[in-house]
């Protein structure tokens, strides 16, 4: 831990809770496995500093209280209340959260599982190798001699007799996977086989009386006497959700499609050309064609129109963070106040279930190490998004900032403050020990810059430092058509090194950037927005050179490489040109954005050496 930690004096403990603590990661120290988390109410006070390494999602206990699974700083897990407090000392291997029922599984230190009750004292004790959720009074357990059932007392109800054994449906049947021949069937409450294994997989049974099942690489759905509703035909076919629909793949080549179909097999909600989610969150399933989000009912209608860039599943509680197809109305005061610390009035928000979209003032959703958004999907009830300071803010449901997270500049400090202002927590450590958080989407023109020096060091300097270098053979470095860091290393060709592309002289690359095609596939403005930054970068360092060396020539142009698009402004400066060109190139749809400044030389035709 850092050297120094102060925090404000938690609440005082209550029997009753309104709602439960917002969980607040706070990176101490920086970003990675020494994370740690807080724990701070709807009122806006400290209940527990950040020293818990993980915490689930809270549960009301019963009691007028809540209660969470929690692991301490040691990585030790159990239960706490809404105050911060632990129910029982920390001393499971692990923990989960709790289901409707009121029972969360856990794991022992001999890696045995059992339930624990919302008083974090064990239900049934920790005896089974392995435990699911009950359901329908019944949960699937295994000990050595197999998969079977247990009762609310832990006691088995169906002997451990199977390879594997699924959940109990309303209408009280059970898939079981049989340990000698591997078929699969369905079993009643009792035990009884009420349909015969007689396939290779076998889901539970839907609302409505159906369920889906396998033989070989093909899906079709029984009724409840075993019979056929729809004979194997479908790709995938999932669990069937409340609504009674289950996502399916199904089609041939070239025909192919994904929906959701019913009890009778019936295609409600179907999607041939466009990606579609598995999952239906408040009613509501997510579809777009790559460009644009929205979301339909289970009718297949569409009830959210398609006017998102970016959106992600619901939220339990019917929120979600997306990204505005159109920038925001600038004559609107409300909508400007909102954009304020965007860049170019880009709208992430918060979108709801009701279709109400609540635009944030932060420039983007804080994504991970892979540059995918984190949004709403860790059942805290916040959303986190990078401010403009470098700092990570906590935005609810209705897309007010909760608290914010954030190091000072020297990255000595780190704070934890609530949407007040009021500082709850801080730590302290040896300068730059904490990191600020950059925008990875919506980045600034400036962190595109990679010359030496930039951005501090005047572009106009570096373009002096190339026309004064002594002018060697170079051809520019695509980020895609190959690896040579060394722009002055020629192309590998026998016949003439020095083919088509060689310039005599200097550069350097001013600004780059890679998008990744799986990126693009799911963020499409990404290209948009980097080729909007990269103009703002190419406008801005014309107008420096322009200054330093005078008015670029008319009408003449330099090619250092060609690719899927190029331009360039070229001055004349004694016997060089200096000449500024934009790159874009794109490859099996990753696309890479360069600017690249060069002096050029004058050099006969053969003059290679």
């Amino acid at each position: 831990m850092p050297s120094s930690t102060t925090a404000t004096t938690a609440p005082t403990a209550t029997t009753t809770a309104a709602a439960p603590p917002y969980v607040v990661p706070c990176a101490v120290p920086p970003l990675g496995p020494g994370a740690r988390y807080a724990l701070v109410g709807a009122d806006g006070r400290l209940v527990r500093a950040p020293e818990l390494s993980a915490v689930g999602a809270f549960h009301p206990d019963g009691r007028g209280g809540f209660v969470a699974p929690a692991a301490d700083e040691e990585g030790r897990c159990g239960y706490l209340d809404h105050r911060g407090e632990w129910l029982a000392e920390p001393g499971l291997s692990y923990t989960e959260g709790f289901e409707d029922d009121g029972l969360s599984r856990f794991q022992a230190k001999d890696g045995r599982w059992g339930y624990a009750g919302t008083d974090g004292l064990p239900v049934i004790p920790a005896t089974l190798t392995e435990a699911h959720v009950f359901r329908q009074g019944l949960a699937a357990a295994r000990t050595e001699d197999g998969a079977g059932y247990i009762d609310a007392t832990g006691h088995f109800v169906i002997r451990p007799q199977y390879a594997a054994a699924g959940w109990f449906a309303p209408n009280g049947f059970g898939g079981v996977r049989m340990a000698g021949s591997g078929r699969c069937g369905y079993i009643d409450r009792t035990g009884r086989t009420v349909i015969e294994p007689r396939f290779d997989g076998a889901r539970p049974f839907g609302p409505d009386g159906a369920a889906p099942v396998r033989v070989g690489d093909l899906w079709g759905l029984i009724d409840e006497q075993g019979q056929w509703v729809v004979e194997p035909s479908f790709r995938m076919l999932n669990d069937f959700h409340r609504n009674g629909l289950a996502y399916v793949l199904g089609g041939t080549i070239g025909g192919h499609f994904r929906g959701f179909v019913n009890a009778r097999g019936e295609v409600v909600v179907k999607a041939e050309s466009n990606r579609l989610s598995e999952d239906f969150r408040c009613g509501l399933v997510r579809i777009d064609n790559g460009y644009a989000h929205g979301y339909l009912d289970a009718a297949g209608e569409e009830v959210i129109e398609r006017q998102y860039e970016w959106a992600e599943d619901f939220d339990d509680a019917g929120a979600a963070v997306a990204h505005y197809l159109e920038p925001l109305d600038e004559e609107d005061p409300g909508e400007v106040r909102a954009a304020a610390d965007r860049p170019s009035g880009r709208a992430w928000g918060v979108l709801r279930s009701d279709g109400r979209f609540v635009p944030v003032r932060h420039p983007e959703p804080l994504t991970d190490a892979g540059g995918w958004v984190l949004g709403f999907g860790f059942g805290t009830g916040l959303a986190a998004f990078v401010t403009r300071d470098g700092g990570v803010a906590h935005v609810d449901r209705d897309g007010r900032d909760v608290c914010r997270v954030g190091a000072t500049a020297d990255g000595a400090v780190l704070r934890l403050v609530n949407g007040a202002g009021t500082v709850l927590w801080e730590t302290t450590a040896a300068e730059g020990t904490f990191e600020r958080d950059e925008p990875d989407h919506c980045r600034e023109a400036h962190s595109y810059l990679v010359y030496p020096g930039a951005p501090e060091r005047d572009v106009a300097d570096l373009a002096a430092e190339l026309l004064a270098a002594e002018p060697r053979w170079f051809e520019p470095c695509s980020l895609i058509c190959d690896s040579r860091e060394d722009p002055y290393e020629p192309a590998d060709d026998e016949d003439d090194p020095y083919e088509d592309g060689t310039s005599l002289g200097a550069m350097s690359v001013v600004a780059e950037t890679f998008l990744h095609a799986e990126h693009l596939h799911e963020f499409p403005f990404l290209q948009d927005w980097a080729n909007e930054r990269f103009a703002e970068l190419e406008t801005d360092t014309i107008s420096r050179l322009t200054a330093r060396f005078g008015e670029p020539l008319p009408g003449v142009e330099l090619c250092l490489r060609s690719g899927d698009g190029e331009s360039s402004t070229v001055w004349q400066v004694g016997e060089r040109q200096l000449g500024l060109q934009s790159y874009v190139l794109v490859g099996d749809g990753d696309v890479e954005i360069q600017l690249w400044l060069a002096a050029v030389a004058p050099s006969d035709e053969d003059a290679h050496p």
